[in-house]
């Protein structure tokens, strides 16, 4: 119960109703009476998810965790004020199959919710969370849990306590199927218990809820009319076949079928003679849910209605139906997806994959550029699309390119697939992989006849079950094609050294080889005004206060060893640090952003117009909106505020506009792009504001009594707490006593003597960070022909892993001095 803000907090004492309220900021938790269940008290919008299927991409919308507590952490503040307390919560009815690793997982809550649980929740107590966001945990490998954080901030975060634990935790199926109604509807009677008829027991023209096995299906197609069709074929244990048409208008209420093997629950279909036999029809009031037919699977339920029921009946029937369906041999054809890495030639088959792009080639046929992190052992049919008619990246590095497939979809499914989305997971059902490049569409002058390659085609209509399925995130299949992509990426770390120059540019250049060898001598230098002795790094270790010291020792290693992945984003308002974003994701937003509902009401301080981009025939052109106080103030052109352009297109305007903010319609409103994406372009220089300490807003602009507007300004004017850019990389050092792990950071331009503005854009900058940093740690030699450096170190105390202080070293005052470099001194 929430009450002008304040949160409400529901207990059962001496069986009389207690409430307690406290200001929380719109963030609730409830302690739940013991009387009346657990599982009633937790709203019933909300659907239980498993542990083992949070990941940081997890759609975290109506979704609840269970867990009981079996440990809590002590209550922390934080240099900036706010609270933070860990606890760790164990899921005690997973399923058996799932490794235990992924059974418990860190809660990382914040604020005024951390302090009232704190005092509320004890271990065994058991939780409900929801409203959090799924994280990667930092910890995982030490502390052995769930790879993923679960975090609770904001007003939409939630926790429901139950005191005791349930004397029969009920399984994930009953958790996430009951109803779950809040208690001011506990009033209301129960729903009705449904009968199931058999599939030997239908009579002609009678209304039915049945239960069967899918032994064949059609995904859902277009009909005539203004309805979608879809037709499958069920039996059950009596071993009768029973034909079902169902006729919906939204496609979302239509069985999800993933596989030969699923099973359905229909309810309220009505018998109808066919053909000498019998088949169900949907009828008013149809409902139907899918579950997996794997035995040992997830009971999560496939359905688009929210007022489902389900109860210990169903989840026995699903398990009955399993196992009896395991040892028929009517299903012995039903087989998994085929990864690329296993596709053969002359073949049709099941693709699991993720859509990375797409492009239109005519008017009855679409390219879909998709990878499942494996790598097909056959070349690839290459098919040349123009990059502006892509939706999504149109490039990609060598190394993944060389894992993606391109999929041409013909006819009906060109219709399907105008509604999919870059990043969308799928299954893509009896696809064929045909060799040679013949009977590719449209096949330009420009691209080569590759007879051997394979080319991957879903031809039109629907028999044998063709078609395309969205996959659901919390899919099991999801789930194991995100291992294999996580993979690949492990791989592509150790692999770098494949890509080429003109790839790494995108993010940082790979500098030339030095010219004959030559390797520029270098030597730091200490610039700061303390008078020390100079120590050993077994005296730095044994001296535990946080105090500065000087030390000569040389650099064992260093990481990142690819110096592109140094650069980071720091906020130094909340200190959060971050990976700066990388083309893809960032093309990928703009794109999104183009593809949004352009109608907007312009704020009304802005002159709109439209822009005419170089050979851009479309008939969407970008949207520019200026200032009028700029314009009366004779600033016109120094900032627009740019709406519908891609990042290709935007980043070419900002070389010739000095400030250039890309905005997209948000309700009906100028919104600024999400904040992983630059809010400014300026020149070559793309500056990123933080996602929590910023209150972003398209406004007006003030720049009154300033000749020259700049990043200062239009942050604070949109209400952006921007990012700085820094280098951050870690080092070993080591002398004749010891090693020691050091940081460089806040002090690494002075150190290189190079702006980390510059880094991002100038070769020159780029080139003297990776010359410097393989001479004083080249890649091969011993460790006595690296240089010895005076360094000053300075000591800090910060919090682990497990809130306990430990001391860490950073690399302060120095500054590498090169032969023609000047010193820091003499240094403009």
């Amino acid at each position: 119960m929430r009450i002008g803000g304040i949160s409400c907090l529901f207990e059962t004492r001496g069986g009389k109703a207690v409430i307690s309220c406290r200001r929380h900021h719109n963030i609730m938790m409830y302690v739940m009476s013991e009387g009346l269940g657990p599982v009633s008290q937790v709203p019933s919008h909300l659907t239980r998810i498993p542990m083992a299927l949070l990941c940081p991409n997890t759609n975290c919308n109506n979704k609840t965790v269970k867990g009981e507590v079996i440990h809590k952490g002590p209550l922390v503040t934080v240099a900036t004020g706010d609270l933070i307390l860990k606890i760790i919560i164990h899921e005690e009815d997973a399923m058996q199959s799932v490794d235990c690793q992924r059974m418990s997982i860190n809660l990382i809550i914040f604020g005024a919710l951390a302090e009232s649980v704190s005092h509320r929740v004890n271990p065994g107590d058991v939780l409900w969370v929801s409203g959090f966001t799924v994280g990667k945990s930092p910890t995982a490998n030490k502390d052995k849990l769930h790879p993923c954080n679960l975090l609770l901030s904001g007003e939409d975060a939630c926790i429901y306590i139950s005191k005791q634990r349930p004397p029969e935790p009920r399984s994930s199926l009953a958790s996430r199927g009951s109803s779950l109604t809040p208690a001011e509807d506990l009033r209301t009677p129960r729903a009705p218990r449904y009968t199931y008829v058999r599939l030997d027991e239908l009579k002609n023209m009678a209304v039915v809820n049945v239960y069967g096995v899918v032994v064949f299906f059609k995904q859902p197609f277009k009909s005539r009319g203004t309805d979608y069709c879809s037709s499958l074929k069920i039996t059950d244990q009596t071993e009768h076949k029973i034909g079902c048409t169902i006729f919906c208008e939204n496609l979302e209420d239509h069985p999800r079928i993933f596989q030969t093997g699923d099973i359905v629950r229909m309810h309220r279909v009505k018998v109808h003679p066919y053909n000498n036999s019998l088949t169900l029809v949907n009828t008013f009031g149809f409902s139907v849910v899918t579950f997996s037919g794997t035995v040992g699977g997830g009971m999560e339920p496939r359905t688009s209605s929210k007022n489902f029921q389900l109860d210990e009946d169903d989840r026995r029937t699903v398990e009955e139906l399993r196992a009896w369906a395991a040892c028929q041999a009517l299903l012995s054809s039903v087989s998994a997806a085929v990864p690329l890495s296993a596709v053969q030639p002359n073949t049709y088959f099941d693709l699991i994959c993720q859509l990375l792009a797409k492009a239109s080639i005519d008017s009855t046929c679409t390219l879909l550029r998709v990878w499942d992190g494996t790598r097909c052992p056959h070349a690839l049919l290459k098919v040349i699309v123009e990059p502006n008619s892509t939706e999504g990246p149109s490039s990609f590095s060598k190394h993944k390119e060389s894992h993606i497939a391109n999929v041409l979809v013909y006819d009906n499914h060109v219709e399907f697939s105008k509604h999919l989305k870059p990043g969308a997971f799928l299954r893509i059902y009896n696809l064929q992989a045909i060799p040679g490049s013949s009977k590719v569409p449209d096949l330009t002058s420009s691209q080569p006849v590759e007879s051997d390659h394979l080319a991957f085609h879903l031809h039109g209509g629907t028999s044998y079950g063709r078609g395309i399925r969205l996959l659901p995130e919390n899919s099991p299949d999801v789930q194991e094609l995100r291992r294999a992509m996580e993979a690949f990426l492990d791989h592509q770390d150790e692999d770098v050294s494949e890509l080429n120059d003109s790839e790494l540019l995108e993010v940082w250049s790979t500098p030339p080889e030095f010219i004959d060898g030559d390797v520029v001598d270098c030597r730091t230098e200490r610039c700061c005004e303390h008078q020390l002795q100079l120590v050993t790094l077994t005296q730095v270790k044994q001296n535990t206060d946080g105090q500065t010291h000087h030390v000569r020792a040389q650099i064992v290693s260093y990481e990142p060893r690819q110096l592109h992945r140094a650069l980071k984003l720091f906020c130094c308002s909340c200190s959060a640090i971050k990976d700066v974003p990388d083309e893809e994701l960032l093309a990928g937003i703009f794109s999104e952003a183009t593809r949004r509902p352009t109608a907007c009401t312009p704020p009304p301080w802005a002159l709109s117009g439209h822009m005419d981009l170089p050979g851009d025939a479309s008939a969407s052109k970008p949207s520019v909106h200026l200032s009028t106080k700029l314009m009366t103030e004779g600033k016109t052109e120094q900032l627009i505020f740019l709406m519908g352009c891609s990042l290709e297109e935007t980043q070419h305007l900002s070389s010739a506009y000095p400030n250039v903010v890309p905005v997209a319609p948000s309700c009906g409103q100028l919104a600024l792009l999400d904040l992983t994406a630059p809010f400014l372009f300026r020149g070559a220089n793309r500056h990123y504001g933080c996602k929590w300490c910023s209150e972003a807003a398209v406004r007006e602009p003030s720049a009154a009594g300033v000749e020259q507007i700049d990043e200062t300004i239009i942050a604070e004017s949109l209400g952006v707490q921007p990012l700085q850019l820094v280098l951050l990389l870690k080092l070993q050092l080591q002398d004749a006593t010891d090693t020691l792990d050091v940081y460089l950071w806040r002090h690494a331009e002075l150190f290189f003597n190079v702006a980390a503005t510059d880094i991002s854009t100038n070769q020159e900058a780029q080139n003297s960070i990776h010359q410097t940093m393989d001479t004083l740690c080249p890649a091969e030699g011993s460790i006595d022909e690296r240089p010895w450096l005076d360094l000053c170190l300075m000591a800090y105390q910060t919090e682990g892993e497990e809130r306990q202080s430990q001391t860490c070293y950073q690399i302060c005052n120095t500054v590498v001095i090169k032969p023609c470099c000047k010193s820091p001194d003499n240094a403009q």
